[in-house]
């Protein structure tokens, strides 16, 4: 139980961070937030966990670089606030 209310907790740590970050974030925000309606219009619990395999599943449909980069950074974020994925993912190569 304590493991679900520390991953609710860094889940809306990342939804604040986004809100302070003003207009330099302003396209991981979209793309989070888009994952985010996407997952619940499907019918999908929303998590981190859901969010990262909807980002790679998105950045292994994208052609285009610089959708490829805002994703990869949105990918980035939410791996960084999820509990035990920063070190699962640190020798990933971005």
């Amino acid at each position: 139980m304590q493991q679900s209310a520390q991953q609710t907790s860094r889940e809306i740590d990342i939804t604040d961070y986004l809100q302070n970050a003003g207009d330099n974030l302003s396209a991981e925000k979209t793309l989070i937030d888009s994952a985010i309606q996407t997952l619940e219009s499907q019918g999908k619990s929303v998590s981190n966990s859901a969010i990262i395999l909807y980002f790679i599943s998105e950045i292994e449909n994208t052609t285009d670089p610089l959708q490829l980069d805002a994703l990869l950074n949105a990918l980035k974020m939410v791996v960084g606030f999820t509990p035990g994925e920063e070190e699962r993912w640190a020798f990933f190569y971005w």
